[in-house]
């Protein structure tokens, strides 16, 4: 193993260690006191079990890692403490039987300065050691937290080794528990899309050969069967003799994006369809109106009414992007330009339906064409007459759904049938029957007209 990689090991796990004793206990506690009176205490049986061995020259030997365990567990405060008791303990097991109140000698005064501003100088570098442990492991919470709440997680390979190591991160982007982490590629690879697998692991394959820093999308599949988009961009560590080390990287769930860029691009697909639909319409009704006007004036009329009538529905439909919109909305929509619905003249109620696009506009066209007869030739002609719609959901034998509507009039001039069908009426059995698949029975009654239009339903 090289030295960089044994110092890289070397770190992390003091680093560890660090950690441990650093959240176990409190800087500058009671606990610390104590633990660092228990080191001195420790570290003084220590010396005096081994004055058989070495004698009493070196009385401070234990005491340095005394000191320096105080420092690093407990902090500035500790190890202070631990430095003025060792000095006393060392004084009293070493110096006070060898000399009694006697002066020190040269030898002593140099022995304890020397532990003094070595102690200290460990004191102190321990303690910024633990600071800077500390502020590290602060900073790690708050990258760690930020990773979180981007949805990004962190990882490292270690391709000697075939080691993957992830941050907790990690384990959110993908959805995984801490026990389910993968320890190697291949179980790395048993997470991702099998229609992905290969492409990644080539990806990956290529940017160990080039040693460029690589951005790819792929899915990866969790276990329970739910799919998730994952960008990862890494790059390869080499070592001087250009041998591949480590890669790491991060990988970010785009899940949501990659779900708005579908719905985007379904969205676009079907406002280009309707789109074409719509023109196509604008131009039969243009064709159609022409041919069934008898001047200019009314060419002008009628068109124009009938274009309102479909940009009526076509804001209704804006409103819900396009989704669905109500068959009341649809029905106050294009009765609006006649009084629209009102107790008094025209009534219209029913159970709640929703209609999706194409049932809308072909509704609403209908509505338009039988509203312009009622006002022009039927009840809403007369100061007398009125108007009624209801409507209501029939599920059949075989249990499907259709919709059934009724439009009445009742109050205007006398109804005789036309001797020929006109475009609204040709319009009208264009929308119900052909457009939507639908039925529509006509009664000319005397007392007024009746319509009877039926619209299959697919499951709510």
């Amino acid at each position: 193993m090289l030295y960089e990689e044994r110092f890289i090991i070397l770190s992390r796990e003091a680093h560890s260690l660090l950690t441990r004793y650093t959240k176990l206990v409190p800087a500058n506690s009671p606990l610390a006191m104590a633990t660092a009176a228990g080191c001195v205490a420790v570290a003084a049986l220590v010396r005096v079990a081994l004055t058989a061995v070495i004698g009493p020259t070196t009385p401070f030997i234990t005491m340095f890692p005394a000191v320096l365990l105080a420092a690093v567990i407990g902090g500035l405060g500790p190890g202070l403490l631990a430095i003025a008791l060792s000095i006393a303990a060392t004084w009293y097991l070493f110096f006070l039987p060898k000399g009694g109140l006697d002066p020190f000698s040269a030898a002593d005064v140099t022995s304890i300065a020397f532990f003094t501003l070595g102690a200290l100088l460990m004191v102190l570098a321990a303690t910024s050691m633990r600071r800077a442990v500390e502020r590290l492991e602060e900073a790690q919470e708050k990258l760690l937290a930020a990773l979180d709440a981007s949805g990004t997680g962190t990882w490292r390979w270690d391709i000697q080794q075939d080691a993957v190591e992830w941050d907790p991160a990690m384990v959110n982007v993908f959805g995984l528990g801490v026990r389910k982490m993968p320890r190697n590629v291949e179980e790395f690879a048993d997470l991702i899309h099998p229609d992905d697998r290969n492409y990644a692991l080539s990806v990956i394959g290529d940017a160990i050969k080039t040693g460029k820093t690589i951005e790819y999308e792929f899915r990866a599949l969790l276990p329970g069967g739910e799919e998730r988009w994952i960008y990862d961009r890494s790059r390869v560590t080499y070592d001087a003799e250009r041998n591949p080390l480590y890669m790491i990287g991060a990988c970010l769930d785009i899940t949501s994006r990659k779900k708005a860029e579908e719905r985007q691009s379904l969205l676009i697909n079907e406002l280009n369809h309707r789109v074409k639909n719509t023109l196509a319409t604008v131009q039969s009704l243009a064709i159609q109106t022409m041919r069934s006007s008898p001047h200019p004036e009314a060419l002008q009329s009628n068109f124009m009414a009938r274009l309102m009538a479909l940009s009526a529905t076509h804001d209704l439909l804006t409103q819900s992007y396009w989704e669905s919109t109500s068959l009341r909305d649809v029905l106050e929509a294009e009765l609006r330009p006649h009084g629209g619905i009102d107790p008094q003249r025209i009534k219209a109620g029913g159970e709640a339906v929703r209609l999706k696009p194409q049932q809308a506009l072909s509704l609403g066209m209908a509505f338009h064409e039988l509203a312009t007869n009622a006002s022009k030739y039927g009840a809403l002609s007369a100061p007398l007459g009125r108007l009624s719609i209801d409507w209501n959901v029939d599920t059949l034998g075989d249990g499907s759904r259709q919709l059934l509507i009724r439009w009445r009039e009742q109050g205007g001039p006398p109804v005789t049938k036309p001797e020929r069908r006109g475009f609204g009426t040709r319009l009208i059995d264009r929308s119900i029957v052909h457009e939507l698949g639908g039925g529509i029975e006509t009664n000319y009654a005397s007392t007024g007209l009746e319509c009877l239009m039926k619209i299959p339903l697919a499951e709510p």
